[in-house]
């Protein structure tokens, strides 16, 4: 994961400031970890989870969990 990191933060982009490089690596970590499929939830994205349990059990939520999760574009 260290590797993954390196490639689209410091080997891709060059920082004003350390503020910066902290924002971006932020972002590239929450995409990474929602992204990623894990085992423990047979397969699916964090996100994918989340929306098939609102589909299943919309009584559980106070609002539509979609847009809590930012999209490709912003």
């Amino acid at each position: 994961m260290n590797r993954t990191l390196k490639d689209v933060t410091i080997r891709s982009f060059h920082y004003a400031t350390l503020e910066k490089l902290a924002e971006h690596l932020k972002d590239c970590l929450w995409a990474y970890n929602s992204a990623r499929a894990l085992r423990s939830l047979k397969g699916k994205t964090p996100i994918g989870f989340i929306l098939e349990r609102w589909q299943d059990e919309p009584d559980r939520f106070h609002q539509d969990p979609n847009h809590c999760f930012p999209g490709p574009n912003t």
